[in-house]
Order: structure tokens, then sequence, then C-alpha cells
């Protein structure tokens, strides 16, 4: 890490990682919701907000439409102490990211409009987070103001929204030019990008700024509580009382050892505060996480109590899990904070492997601290607490007066009274050389039975990252809601397996009706026993079959998906019209077609090896074979099918265009580029040209065995049979006109960026890694994709429109909004009367 001040007084840290295609950019400012005067309640989080309207040379939301044009992301958060900015773009985009930071950081805009924009967009935000959400506003910013007493650590860093809308331009400016100096803030790349060259931008882009004077920070000191602080709300329609209590942490910078004791003990009362059926707690150092404020910071402990269980009771059993941890030499203690601190250091690992989270994190501890060097000391920092310190943690917060906050459920909302403080008296520059995905030692085999193992090596955390994917086939696609039930019955055996086993890490069992999805991660020495424990409890232990739970007693019934999601009824539709021509019981997933993905430090040879052993359990005999070959496209695409499934009282109409494609890697940049023109941005064609009221996107993905290109539409309903008719000409229209030159360039930027996204961390990266081995392509096509899109012919990608989108017949599917009499619907064999009720919410027809 490379560390500078500019003469301004702007601090910067440079983290090169030559790992990664892309560069996160963040700017923390020292000034927080605690800075805030009274009488401001809420003006620096408003103040986040207006700083992305626009500023001297970009005005408008050209700051946004830079980013978004090259598949990057950009956001804001405002926290106690300090206010972030950060955006993650592709390495080539550095020179553009700095100038759009350095421009709002010299001159930004502040009008009228944009004020009065803003401050209904507060409004919203504050309404949905403290009024709409049940418990809103607990644990905060509701428990500050009964732990503390001093107008900055108490109030409202949300403020009232009413109160808010005094604020003026004025006020605006004088907010920027207290608290936006350079020499009060800290700029953080994290990313693929030489050092040498990003100082020299940093140095063209800020070093210009004017200095300006910098605020002191503060005064947050106040004496601890003497004696235990209580309130007391109501909140209707919840069915639990919750409680939340509020301990004094020691200040990390004085005392981080206790500090770190304290975040161990924090883990080990999830577990002890849980005793005795009282229900789960939950724990946490920091409201935003650990290190992530001056002191004073608060410890929170919170809990859903038990029908006719008194508030006292969860005290009670907090204060039995302090004593419980407060005696060193208990037995077991050893080795369960030594188990706590093992998962808190791999907790902190993996987090941190994100790129935007580790620029944020270096920047944070930068400007609180002065210690950036805290990210990647922390877990050798943490190994070195014991039993010892946890036992004088928990004696501490034993000793002191906490706060304690009580929401019971009750007719009409109340809230203990808010503290209230006393009467106030540019143009693009030019880029480097684009950054490109590095290739990483992989390795590839097929088991006997049919499955595809892809193993990678990923040193960026000491985790594996594992995720299996195994096709449904017949039998799954013909009861989807079937396959969900299985699903959640698997998910709670894995659960339960792994968590028997007393390793860290997790095993989730999903299903989207296409495929059995099972992803999660382990200490990379673990992953045999994670691939033992899915193979053990999923795989081939009772979801195999056509139904039934394996013996054990029927899983609860699961709702439907939500409304809004026709395209899922549509979907599994279509896919009951392919399989009309497929005869036999098929089962859910076996080994066949399968595909195993494994991420993490070690030989990948090696990995790939223990895979395929583990997977020997696994055979084609816990799958039965279809009688009939599963379908493929087929017939059942047709300009002349049109599939109708109707779904009273929804409150807007889904249309689905869709056509069999082919899905290769020779083509696959050109049709990527294709779709993505056509309606796969906000930039495409079917975006620009839109019709107010209606939405169309296009994509690509598999229905039943096959892949297929695709049009969404949705609407306000009822459904409009016209509109189908007037989809298809308008799709193939824009799909026969040649792209231009300019808008491929757009496109090539848009789709190259966000490929290159996924390579922010070893979870996403694992992800996609799964997702294009699923479909056929190569090991290393990922990372050669940001380059395929930007290298693609013109001529191709106009083709693979014409191809995907105009060449092929169209076949239909609507969701209508209308009710329907049910002796009027003919199923007309799309499927038995089990697969209709297995579509959510809806008869086929």
């Amino acid at each position: 890490m490379h560390r500078f001040t500019l003469p301004n007084g702007l601090r910067v840290l440079l983290a090169p990682s030559h790992r990664h295609p892309r560069v996160a950019v963040a700017v923390h400012y020292g000034v927080g919701f605690r800075s805030e005067p009274p009488g401001r309640e809420g003006f620096a989080h408003l103040f986040e907000h207006l700083m992305f309207q626009g500023s001297e040379q970009l005005t408008g939301g050209e700051f946004y439409d830079r980013i978004h044009r090259l598949g990057g992301s950009a956001n804001g958060t405002t926290h106690q102490d300090y206010t972030d900015y950060y955006q993650a773009v592709p390495a080539c985009a550095l020179d553009g990211a700095l100038f759009a930071e350095a421009d709002r950081m010299r001159a930004p805009l502040f009008t009228e409009e944009a004020l009065a924009e803003q401050l209904e967009g507060v409004a919203l935000e504050i309404h949905g987070t403290t009024v709409e959400r049940p418990y809103g506003g607990f644990p905060w910013p509701l428990l500050p103001a009964v732990l503390y007493r001093s107008y900055a650590n108490a109030h409202d860093g949300y403020g009232d929204a009413e109160r808010l809308r005094a604020a003026t331009v004025a006020d605006c400016r004088a907010f920027f030019a207290e608290h936006y100096a350079p020499g009060n803030a800290v700029l953080t790349l994290a990313g693929g990008f030489d050092a040498a060259e990003a100082r020299a931008l940093v140095e063209r882009h800020f070093g210009d700024i004017p200095a300006r004077p910098v605020p002191a920070r503060p005064d947050l000191r106040e004496e601890a509580p003497e004696a235990d602080r209580w309130a007391y709300g109501t909140e209707p329609g919840v069915p639990a009382t919750a409680v939340a209590l509020g301990y004094r942490l020691p200040d990390p910078a004085d005392d981080l050892a206790g500090y770190l004791a304290h975040t161990v003990l924090a883990r080990l009362l999830r577990a002890t505060g849980a005793q005795g059926g009282g229900g789960p707690v939950e724990t946490s150092c920091g409201f935003f996480g650990p290190l992530d404020a001056l002191a004073p910071e608060t410890l929170v402990v919170t809990g859903l109590l038990p029908p006719d269980t008194a508030p006292e009771r969860f005290v009670e059993r907090v204060d039995a899990g302090l004593a419980h941890w407060a005696d060193p030499g208990a037995p077991g203690h050893g080795e369960a904070v030594r188990t706590a601190v093992r998962d808190l250091a791999l907790d902190h690992v993996r987090r941190h492997d994100d790129l935007q989270t580790r620029a944020r994190a270096l920047g944070r501890l930068e400007l609180l601290f002065g210690r950036p060097e805290l990210l990647a000391e922390l877990p050798d920092l943490l190994a070195g607490v014991g039993a010892a310190e946890v036992a004088s943690a928990a004696r501490a917060l034993r000793g002191t007066a906490r706060a304690v906050l009580v929401l019971t459920p009750g007719p009409e909302r109340t809230r203990p009274a808010p503290y209230e403080a006393p009467a106030p008296a540019a143009p693009v520059r030019s880029a480097r050389a684009a950054g490109e995905p590095v290739v990483p030692a992989w390795a590839e085999t097929l088991t006997p039975a049919g499955t595809r193992v892809v193993c990678y090596r990923d040193e960026r955390t000491p985790l594996a990252e594992l995720r299996i994917k195994a096709p449904l086939g017949p039998g799954g696609w013909r009861a989807p809601g079937r396959v969900r039930r299985l699903a959640y019955e698997a998910q709670l055996r894995a659960g339960a397996a792994w968590r028997a086993t007393g390793h860290f890490g997790t095993v989730q069992v999903t299903t989207d009706d296409q495929w059995l999805e099972v992803s999660g991660h382990a200490p990379a020495e673990r992953a045999g026993d994670w691939l033992r424990t899915v193979v053990g409890t999923v795989l081939a232990a009772g979801t195999a079959g056509s139904g039934g739970s394996g013996g054990s007693a029927p899983a609860p019934a699961l709702p439907a998906p939500p409304a809004t999601a026709l395209q899922r009824t549509a979907d599994a539709a279509l896919r009951l019209r392919l399989l009309q021509a497929a005869g036999g019981a098929a089962a859910l997933p076996g080994p066949a077609g399968a595909v195993v993905v494994v991420t993490g430090p070690g030989d990948p040879d090696a990995t790939a090896a223990l895979v395929t052993r583990t997977l020997a359990g696994w055979s084609a005999a816990d799958a039965v074979t279809p009688e009939g070959a599963a379908p493929g496209p087929g017939d059942a695409y047709g300009e002349d099918t049109v599939l109708t499934l109707h779904r009273p009282g929804a409150a807007e109409a889904h249309v689905t265009l869709c056509a069999p494609a082919s899905m290769s890697t020779a083509t696959e940049a050109a049709d990527y580029l294709a779709t993505a023109a056509l309606g796969g941005w906000f930039g495409s064609r079917l975006a620009v040209d839109r019709t107010p009221g209606l939405t169309v996107i296009t994509g690509r993905d598999t229905a039943a065995a096959g892949h297929r290109a695709y049009l969404r539409a949705w609407y306000e309903g009822p459904h409009r049979p016209q509109t189908v008719r007037e989809l298809r000409e308008r799709v193939r229209g824009m799909a026969r006109e040649p792209f231009t030159a300019a808008e491929a360039d757009a496109t090539r930027v848009f789709c190259a960026g966000q490929v290159l996204s996924v390579f922010d961390t070893q979870e996403t990266l694992a992800d996609m890694l799964c997702q294009t081995a699923a479909y056929g392509h190569d090991a290393t096509w990922l990372m050669r994709l940001p380059r395929a899109l930007r290298e693609a012919p013109l001529a191709d990608v106009s083709r693979a429109a014409v191809r995907m989108f105009a060449e092929r017949p169209l076949t239909a599917l609507a969701v209508r909004t209308d009710a329907v009499d049910a002796g009027a619907v003919r199923t007309d064999g799309v499927g038995t009367d089990e697969a209709a009720r297995d579509l959510p919410g809806g008869r086929a027809a």
C-alpha cells in the first residue's frame, strides 16, 4: 500500500492489485451525522444525496451516466463520523473516475430544483425505513437516544423530513465549505492499476483544489450511564416483542485489544444468549459494523421474545450469558473462543475480498484511526484474544449500566420521545489500456457419472467457494412446486448436517425451476467435508425421485413466488408445453449434466481429484432415467402458439416472446452484444424508444432442454392481445436494422464493464464461473469474454440480432390480469391439474 498527502491536505491511499481488471475509488469525508448542528438533524445524509446531483463540469445526471455506460457502479453512505462516496469501474476508466470525484470535491452544483428533488427522495427513504418497515427504527436510530445524553451521540441521524424542508441552497453551500475541504478527506484506490501512474493522475486531478480550513471533530465525550435506562414503544401488526440492549464499548483508538475482546464476546453471546429456548439472539459491535465509528460506540444485543415473555427475562438471559463467559477456566471455553476467533477472522477476510468493500474499509480506517494497515492486521490481532480476555470483557459488561429498548405489539405505533437538543444559540480524459482479468491456474475433469468438475486457483482468501448446478430434467420441470418443497427440505438437512461438523462456512440449497443449485463456502482444507455433506444430505439422500421427502415428515407448504414474478409463471407454462411430447417419469437431479465448480487456494489438479473421489457416492442410480428423451425446442415454439395464463387480481400484465437459440462460444460475444444492444441495458434501442407505461427487455437463458432468446414486457393490466402482435413486429423491425458503430461501441463498453465486476470478489466469480460452465462454455471463457466483447465484428453483432429475434418464430406467453370462469378454461394439453396447481397462483389454458 502506498500513502501520501497532497499539499492541499488530501490523504491518498493506493492499493494496487494486478489480479483485478477493475478499480474501486472511494472518497471519505470526515463528516457524519454526529457533525450536524442542532436543528439540522439529517442534513449530512441529505447532503450525501446532493453530491450526486451535478458539479461544475458534470451537470445533471452526467456523473452516473458516465459510470453506467462503462458497466460500473457508484453509491454513497452516511455514518456517525464520516460520509463516503465510492465507485467501481474498469481499470481503463480510472482517469475519468478521478476526474469526476475531483470535480465535485472542487465545485459541486447546488440548485433549488436538485434540493427539492432530493428532499422528496430523502423523505421517502426515511418513511420506508422508519415507518413502513415493521419495527421501524429498531434498534437504530432509536437506541442511541436511550443510551446517550449528548446531542451528537443521541440525536436521530435520519432527522425529520418536514424539518429538513427548511434547508436552503445557501445552507448547502455553507455545509460544503465547512466540511468538504481536501484536508478533511481521504482518497483510496484499490484494484488493477500501476501505483506510479495512479499517483500522477491523482496529483493532476486533485492537486489544484484549493486548501481550506479543516473543522475540528465534534466533542463526543460523555459519562457512561450510572443506571440502566429503559424506554418503551408499541408496534401494530407484529407478533412478538422486540428488545435491544446497548452497552458502551472500549475506545478502539486507546484499547484495541479490549475492543476486539468485546467483538469475540459478542459472537459468543449469540449462542449462549439463546440457551433455554428463548429464541435467537443477535449481536453487533457498532450500529454499522466493527471499527466504523469513533468512541463512544455501542455493542448491540437484540432479540424477539416468545409469547407471554417479559422483557426482563431477555435481559436475564443476556446476563446469564455474560456470567457464563466471565469464567476463563470453565470447561470448553478455550475451544469456543478459538472457534469464534477463527470464524470472525475468516468472515473478515471473505467480506473484504470484495474490491469496493476493501477500498472503503482502507479509507475508513485511515480517516477514523490513521491506521489503514489494520485491515490486514485484524486476523492476527484477533488471534491474540483468548478466554482470559473474553472473561475480562464479560465482567466489564456485567458491571456496567446499559440501555434497554422495548417495542411490544400494540394497536398503534408509539416510540420513545426523540432526543431534542437545547435551543441553538468533464470531458473524458485519455485512458490507459483496458485491464484484463487474470486467467488462473485451473483443472477440469468429467466424472464417470457425467458430472463436469472445474477447479480454479484463487488465493485472495483462505476459503474455498463451492458451487453445484444439477439440471432438474423433465420430472422437475413438470412440477416446480414440488421441486421447491424438496429444495426446502434439502436446505434443512444440509444446514443441520454442516453445522453439526462444527466447521465454519455455509451450505445453501436453492432452485430456479431449471436447476437445483447448492452453494456455499468453507475453509479450503475442509472442502472435502463440505462436498461429503452435500452428497450425503442433498444429492443422494432423498431429493432423487418423483416426490416425497425420503421418509421424513412432509415439508410445510411453501408460499408461491411473489405476484410480481409473473415471468416465472409464464416460463413454467412454456416448459409444460415443451414437455408434452416427453413420455415417462423422470427424476430429480442425477449427476449427468451437472456442474461442480470450486475456487480457492491450493493446487487445482489436487482439488479436482478430491471432488471426483467425493462425488463417487453420487451415481446415475440416484435419478430415474426418463422413458423418452428430454424435449428440445422442437415444434412447441411457433408463431401460432400463444399460451395464456389467467391470474385474477394481478396488478400488471406480463408478455414473453421467445424463440429457440443456440449458445456457442464461437458466437457468444456477438450474441451477448446483440441482446444487450437491442434491449439489455439503459442505452439499448428498446430502452431509448420506450412506449409510456410499457417496459421491455431482452435476454437469453434456458427453457427445458434448450436455450432461448426472449423478450419480456410488462405493463399495468389488463392484458391486451394486440400487444403481442405489436411487440413481435417492433422487435423484428429493430433487430433487422443493422447496428451503428456508435451503438455497438457504447454497448461494448457497458457490457465489458459489467463482466469485469464479477471479478471483484471470489464469491461472485465462483457464481459466474459455475453459470458459464453450466451453459457449456470452456473453463477460461469468462476471463476472455471482456476482450471478445470489445473485438466482436460489428457485422456479426447485427447478424446475431436477426438470427435470434427476427428469423425464427416468436412464441408468445401472456399472464392475464382478468378473472376467468374455471369452467371456461381448457388445459389444451399444457399440463395436468397437478402441474397447473404448481404454476404459482394461476390456471393454465
